[in-house]
């Protein structure tokens, strides 16, 4: 393995980063022209929602230590221990909304939770989820949450100097969670943070069960 020099080395690493920006936009760009083609097709399968959240937060494990914020899940006791769903677009809306949060949080703590926001406690009857990420990042000012989920929409002009992206993730999310029969939203006042939510219609599986644990849980600051 060849050493560069340090020059060198912080030309590798802008176009590595580049390289990853680029595929970023154009895989926002496909999911985008696919949803609005009408061709997106969403899996029926069983799904462990604690896996997910557990699965979203290793992914950003690394990431949130790097910048020392404390990334935790939390699984609601009354989450029920498998549904029907879609496990691989639900861990895309999780980890854009994941990604956001990390991004716009500079120290304090990112939190991804689940809970069952109505349904019964027997296999086969219908529920709603409720998946949601709390952060104590910038926030976002008021008059501009309302066109947050619209396509190239972001907080404002200086979001997209400083931070990057493309303003189509929101959108992204909000055709994925509506196919997916939920509605998403948020909660933020500037500099207090910004908590975003989405939920599913679905059906259980398997209830909750008496006691919860999430597998892996991992705190980013210990």
């Amino acid at each position: 393995k060849a050493r560069l020099a340090p020059r060198h080395q912080r030309y590798a690493e802008v176009i590595a980063k580049s390289g990853q920006s680029l595929l970023a936009i154009i895989n926002d760009i496909l999911d985008f022209s696919k949803i609005e083609a009408g061709k997106l097709q969403l899996e029926r399968i069983p799904v462990r929602p604690a896996n997910i959240i557990d699965d979203v937060v290793s992914l950003f494990w690394e990431r949130a230590a790097s910048k020392h914020i404390d990334l935790a899940a939390y699984v609601a006791p009354n989450t029920p221990e498998e549904i029907e769903g879609d496990p691989v677009r639900i861990s895309q809306v999780l980890s854009n909304l994941v990604n956001n949060a990390l991004k716009f949080t500079e120290h304090g703590h990112v939190v991804v939770a689940v809970s069952m926001k109505s349904g019964g406690d027997a296999a086969g009857r219908d529920c709603t989820l409720e998946f949601s990420v709390s952060d104590t990042g910038v926030g976002i000012e008021e008059d501009k949450q309302a066109s947050i989920f619209e396509a190239f929409s972001q907080g404002d002009q200086t979001t997209t100097r400083r931070y990057g992206g493309t303003g189509l993730g929101l959108a992204i999310c909000r055709r994925l969670v509506e196919a997916m029969n939920g509605e998403i939203g948020l909660k933020s006042r500037p500099g207090k943070g910004s908590r975003f939510f989405f939920s599913t219609r679905t059906k259980m599986l398997v209830p909750a069960q008496p006691v919860r644990q999430v597998q892996n849980e991992k705190r980013a600051v210990i």
